[in-house]
């Protein structure tokens, strides 16, 4: 039997299970979030090197500056010297004014342990210069005049640079110090009788041994007991005739310098001042141990380890190198020197606060960038929506009408991109399925028809062979019959020659007679049937030539059984030919054997060939008949098949 249904055809149960516009968008996302991924690691590497340099070259510049403003001070306390001693030579080089001597009884007097001191009746340490001479020097008028016209020069110039100095003073190698020191008015009257200027730092920084250059120098913090402060102080040595008049200085107190150095800082960051030989003068977090210790601070004492290796990067630092990073405590220094003073000012950094601001940086555009991906990502799903995914939408809804048969349908195609190319498409496709589908159900109605006369056709065909059959059958026992008639002839031939041998051979006549008769329907069916198989072949090429024009489902059915056809009709065509044969052969047997019978008696050896011939070729064709009825009982049943299979679609 025909399988009506093509083992290939397609589900048409098609669940869509995923999105176009969903998928794209997802990979849009992805690529974008990679590419953001990227971005912040190349933008968090930039901005870290960017932002490293960025603060560095902030932090040396603001080191710069600090250093350059701390430095005026005592840029400031060399050019106050330096008008001072111009003034002092001067001075110097006039000649010594009259009565010094009661203008220095007024102003000084000698106190019960000897010294010399201002006199208290008159004395005001916070507008007067107080004065100092040692007990044990011999008051000569040089030193009235030495000590009247200093006196009167510090405090002068002392009240006019206070605003700036805490203290201006001079020491001479005789021990006579004169001091301007409103914030310690009573420095000199509680100073005690061994009190020697010659042999403090202040003093000894500014000898010719100590500074051959003869210029303003500056000593190293110390603790000043008198006043009980941290001190440094600019010394500068004024010489007059190859003879040393006295030492100048400027007291600056440590205590505003380093309060300065600490609450000044950049953010993050520190500052300390440490000396060349590693005396600490300020650190944020040992300001109180500074201030309260009565001796030097030295970094090398505290066990210290970062503090340590701080000061040995700073002191082994390649010239004109003034960043240096500190690896071993996650740190960048800044630092320069403070010109005379063999000061290092730094300002320390940690690395971390670096990585944190670049990370708070990359955060801040990462945001911006989500925001913005996001707002991309929506109007992206909008257009794609629009002119993608509705399009795409459109076309499924159309498919699946055609699929369902209504190819009625028309797609917008007035867009110039690859969706109005892919809608013309489709239209011109929906058009030739609709002109096809037409074509299709007139294919089918003649089709139908060819059919239906086929089927008819075959039915006569059917009644036909079966008549044949039943004729050749007929035949077949008329010529046994006969062959008994002419056997029994023979045997009593000798007894009822004479008598029987006319009757016989009239009976013999009139069965040859009748089966002649016989034999010409056979062969007249025999002719219809190589007919009907030469239009079967046709039917079967006209199915399969409609066939090939029809879709693929009815079309490979018409195939199928048109190449049926085509076998059976085969099949037909060459049973008829055999059938025709044998009616050949038999009526050569049947005019012979005529022939015979009529000639004469002595033929009856040839009849009885004859007749056996006739019952084998009449047994042949019952047979051939007998075959091609069945093959047309199994053409109608599939004639019938096809009937019911393959209506016609509406």
């Amino acid at each position: 039997m025909l399988n009506s249904h093509s083992p290939n055809k397609p589900n048409s149960q098609f669940t869509l299970k995923s999105s176009l516009t969903r998928k794209t968008l997802f990979q849009i996302t992805v690529c974008a979030a990679l590419m953001v991924t990227v971005s912040a690691i190349a933008n968090y590497m930039q901005a870290i090197s960017a932002l490293r340099n960025q603060k560095l070259t902030q932090l040396e510049e603001s080191v710069v500056e600090r250093v350059a403003r701390e430095q005026q001070i005592f840029d400031l306390a060399a050019d106050n010297h330096a008008i001072l001693k111009s003034e002092i030579l001067r001075k110097f080089a006039q000649p010594a004014p009259a009565n010094l001597e009661e203008e220095f009884n007024n102003l000084l007097i000698r106190y019960p342990d000897g010294v010399i001191r201002n006199n208290p009746a008159n004395f005001d340490g916070q507008r007067q210069a107080g004065v100092y001479i040692d007990k044990s020097l011999e008051i000569t008028p040089e030193i009235r005049r030495k000590v009247i016209d200093l006196q009167r020069l510090i405090e002068s110039y002392g009240s006019a640079w206070h605003n700036r100095f805490d203290s201006t003073f001079i020491m001479t190698p005789e021990n006579i110090t004169i001091v301007y020191w409103p914030q310690v008015p009573n420095y000199v009257q509680e100073a005690d009788a061994n009190f020697y200027m010659p042999q403090k730092p202040e003093y000894l920084v500014a000898t010719p041994e100590n500074n051959p250059q003869r210029k303003t120098v500056w000593t190293t913090p110390y603790y000043e007991p008198v006043s009980q402060l941290w001190l440094v102080t600019a010394s500068t040595p004024v010489d007059y005739n190859g003879q040393t008049i006295g030492t100048l200085g400027h007291d600056i107190t440590l205590n505003q310098l380093i309060e300065r150095t600490v609450n000044n800082h950049i953010e993050g960051g520190y500052n300390l001042i440490f000396r060349g030989d590693g005396q600490l003068i300020a650190h944020p977090d040992l300001i109180d141990k500074i201030q309260d210790s009565t001796t030097t601070v030295k970094i090398q004492n505290l066990q210290d380890s970062n503090l340590m290796n701080i000061f040995k990067l700073v002191k082994n630092a390649p010239p004109n190198q003034f960043i240096i990073p500190n690896y071993q405590d996650d740190q960048y220094l800044v630092f320069r020197q403070m010109p005379g003073l063999n000061w290092y000012f730094v300002t320390v950094f940690p690395r971390s606060i670096l990585r944190k601001q670049s990370l708070n940086f990359v955060l801040t555009n990462i945001l911006i960038e989500v925001i913005l991906l996001l707002s991309l990502m929506v109007l992206v799903w909008v257009v794609l929506k629009r002119q993608v995914s509705a399009p795409l939408q459109q076309l499924i809804n159309a498919t699946q009408k055609i699929s369902a048969g209504d190819y009625n349908v028309s797609l917008a195609d007035d867009r110039e991109d690859e969706l109005g190319f892919l809608a013309h498409s489709f239209n011109l496709m929906a058009a030739e399925i609709s002109n096809r589908n037409k074509e299709l159900q007139g294919t089918l109605q003649n089709q139908k028809m060819l059919v239906h006369e086929v089927t008819i056709t075959m039915n006569e065909l059917n009644s036909s062979a079966r008549g044949s059959a039943e004729q050749a059958s007929k035949a077949a026992v008329a010529a046994k019959q006969v062959l008994y008639l002419i056997k029994g002839d023979h045997e009593y031939a000798d007894s009822y020659y004479h008598d029987c041998l006319q009757e016989t051979v009239n009976k013999l006549a009139d069965k040859i007679s009748d089966l002649n008769n016989k034999i010409v329907q056979i062969g007249l069916i025999s002719t219809m049937v190589s007919n009907f198989a030469n239009q079967t072949n046709i039917l079967a090429l006209n199915a399969a030539v409609e066939a090939v024009q029809a879709d693929h489902n009815s079309g490979q059915g018409f195939n199928v059984i048109a190449n049926e056809i085509r076998k059976l009709a085969d099949q037909s065509k060459s049973s008829a030919a055999e059938i025709n044969n044998l009616v050949h052969d038999l009526k050569k047997a049947m005019s012979s054997t005529v022939r015979v019978t009529e000639e004469s008696q002595t033929g009856f050896n040839e009849v009885v060939n004859g007749i056996n011939s006739i019952v084998e070729n009449s047994q042949t064709i019952s047979l051939n008949i007998n075959q091609q009825s069945v093959a047309i009982e199994q053409v109608l049943e599939m004639m019938n098949d096809l009937n019911v299979n393959y209506e016609i679609p509406r």
